[in-house]
């Protein structure tokens, strides 16, 4: 299974969505904070990357796709975002394969996670 990386600035959530990927079978890293994704981003060099858009601002998300996709073009970056219109129109939209928006259920997670 792949290698994923979370983000995302809701520890709860954060916590329930790595038992929830773990549980599927894959590899899983958890970040808190942009600088802490940033670090395990080069350490763990995942496959998939799934990470809330606004961390706490939408700006910090935007600044980590930028990110990621520079120091891996083949990474798969799916976005979380309960304000779509956050990424819309952005040129980091066009950087992510996929955004879903929140609430989002397990099932819709876990089945992006696979077609990525």
């Amino acid at each position: 299974m792949p290698r994923v990386l979370l983000v995302d600035d809701d520890a709860a959530a954060l916590s329930l969505r790595k038992l929830i990927v773990e549980r599927d079978g894959y590899e899983v890293a958890a970040a808190a904070d942009p600088e802490s994704a940033r670090v395990l981003f080069a350490e763990t060099q995942p496959e998939v990357v799934v990470l809330d858009l606004r961390l706490p601002e939408a700006a910090d998300g935007l600044a980590l796709i930028r990110d990621f996709r520079a120091a891996n073009a083949t990474v798969r970056i799916i976005v979380l975002t309960g304000w779509p219109p956050d990424l819309e129109g952005t040129p980091e939209a066009a950087m992510v394969d996929q955004i879903l928006t929140k609430p989002i259920r397990t099932a819709a997670l876990l089945s992006a996670l696979a077609s990525a």
